[in-house]
């Protein structure tokens, strides 16, 4: 049977990052009414995927923040700041504010276009009201030629007590920055942080300390390659979860890999890795041991050993697009590592699927990479929330740090069959609604309508083979019904539709 390690540190909370938002509206892809909102919960095992309406259209500028228990707390799509209740928090709209927010946050638009990593929410240390939300600021430009670049890294201000923005627009670095990698570390303290900020088209880095006196000590450093023009918005930036590690990846840069000193905030001992297979985007992400690195690279994933002598010699391809469309090709993008201790990867393209890496702290094949793993309700557009490791603690010599995530595990004894989840939209049903399973059914399902006295109104049969499903409404009235999702006898999703019409 399935059971969770116990990890102490976990059980005191730290669980920032244990709820992950996504969703924008699509009409395109679905007639579910509002914004598709996407909840993954890592406070359930397996985690859980879910749907709700929402008032913000999430793209790229994605950030997400739980409280020490894994209670939604607020999120941002680089224009508002929604709330728990999935509304604009109080003085939560205009981040960013300018030509591109009034282009590109409307509600026709879907979201500000800042780039994967333009946002970052971090908790003040000693202070677990108050969240700084770091976000870059894009301006039009138009000579020599016209251009968007990020002219400011600004911050923003929350007080989840009385649920309310407190200030916002403040500016950090005012100079082009890189578009997004935007990343931040614990300091050797495990109470303060470090966030570091590439700037444009150099091999300068800014980066500060966020104390409980808020933002402190900002300096530059010089290190390294400079970036090209090709490279912007198309990369990840990641430190190691032990934070010994900074990594950069764009296919036009190549592999960035910085040693890093949580003392000091200094970068040192730079390696470059070329990385030549004709990609255009890419991303990256580190295993929960600190020693696999995993790079996407459009069309591949490569695994890296750390610990090797030679970094760029201990390569393995782990991954090579499959081809599968959803409905776009689900090309490998940006990484993240999760709570439980699973790399999970997007696309590029708008698609309603994620990859996994299941086993990341393993060498080679054995890191058992699965593409299109998780099945999402709606499509999300090239979105995923960016994390630092919040549970790394203080640096203490001659101790490991503690774990990053929570695995979970199986003994030898035989595991029962997983009951995979149902997801039943749009609702109320304008003429029809769909069945969506999480992978295809390996037997015959049903779905049952019932009225409200409880008599079957439509039962329709759910062939083997398929995931998806659309069932037609022309034989039933408008009303409020009630559905039963059946698969081997047992409900899957249950739950009411309004019939429309």
């Amino acid at each position: 049977m399935l059971f969770l390690l116990s990890l102490p540190l976990l059980a005191c909370g730290q669980k920032h990052d244990y709820v992950w938002m996504f969703g924008y509206n699509s009409n395109a892809t679905s007639n579910y009414p509002g914004v598709e909102g996407v909840i993954l919960n890592y406070n359930e095992t397996p985690f859980s995927v879910d749907y709700i309406q929402t008032v913000t259209n999430i793209t790229v500028s994605n950030a997400t923040i739980a409280d020490t228990f894994g209670n939604l707390l607020f999120y941002t799509n680089g224009c508002q700041i929604a709330n728990r209740f999935h509304e604009i928090m109080e003085n939560g709209d205009s981040l960013n504010f300018g030509a591109v927010f009034n282009e590109r946050c409307n509600e026709n638009a879907f979201g500000y276009p800042a780039g994967p990593q333009s946002c970052l929410i971090l908790s003040v240390p000693g202070n677990n009201n108050n969240y700084l939300v770091f976000h870059d600021k894009i301006e039009y430009v138009y000579e020599p030629e016209f251009d968007v670049i990020t002219l400011h890294l600004l911050f923003t201000r929350v007080n989840v007590l009385i649920d309310r923005v407190i200030e916002k627009n403040i500016p950090i670095v005012q100079d082009t920055i890189s578009a997004g990698q935007l990343t931040a570390v614990k300091h050797s303290n495990g109470l303060n942080w470090w966030v570091i900020v590439p700037q444009y088209l150099s091999n300068k880095y800014y980066y500060f300390e966020l104390t409980e006196n808020g933002i402190e000590n900002l300096s530059e450093q010089q290190i390294g390659n400079p970036t090209i023009k090709q490279g912007e918005g198309g990369g990840q930036a990641v430190f190691s979860p032990d934070g010994t590690k900074y990594i950069r990846y764009t296919p036009a840069d190549g592999l960035f890999i910085f040693d890093f000193n949580r003392n000091t905030g200094q970068l040192s001992n730079f390696r470059f890795i070329a990385i030549d297979d004709g990609a255009f985007t890419g991303g990256v992400a580190v295993s929960p041991n600190s020693r696999y690195l995993y790079v996407c690279s459009e069309d591949f994933v490569y695994q890296f050993d750390l610990q090797a002598e030679d970094i760029e010699a201990s390569r393995v391809t782990v991954a090579e697009y499959d081809g599968y469309q959803s409905p776009f090709p689900t090309k490998f993008f940006n990484a993240q590592l999760a709570p439980d201790c699973k790399i999970y990867i997007n696309s590029f393209a708008t698609v309603d699927v994620l990859h996994v890496i299941h086993n990341p702290d393993e060498p080679g094949l054995a890191c058992n990479f699965e593409q299109h793993a998780v099945q999402l309700p709606f499509n999300h557009a090239r979105s995923l929330p960016h994390f630092p490791n919040y549970r790394l603690g203080p640096l203490v010599e001659g101790e490991d740090p503690p774990p990053p995530c929570e695995p979970v595990v199986s003994t030898e004894e035989e595991v029962p069959p997983v009951r995979q989840q149902a997801y039943v939209f749009p609702n109320p049903a304008p003429g029809y609604f769909k069945v969506v399973f999480e992978q295809a059914l390996r037997r015959p399902g049903r779905v049952v309508l019932y009225n409200g006295l409880g008599q079957a109104a439509l039962e329709t049969q759910l062939e083997a083979g398929s995931r998806e499903f659309r069932i037609e409404l022309s034989g039933v009235a408008p009303g409020l019904y009630f559905y039963g999702v059946f698969r081997d006898g047992e409900v899957v999703k249950g739950g009411k539709l309004v019939v429309s019409r």
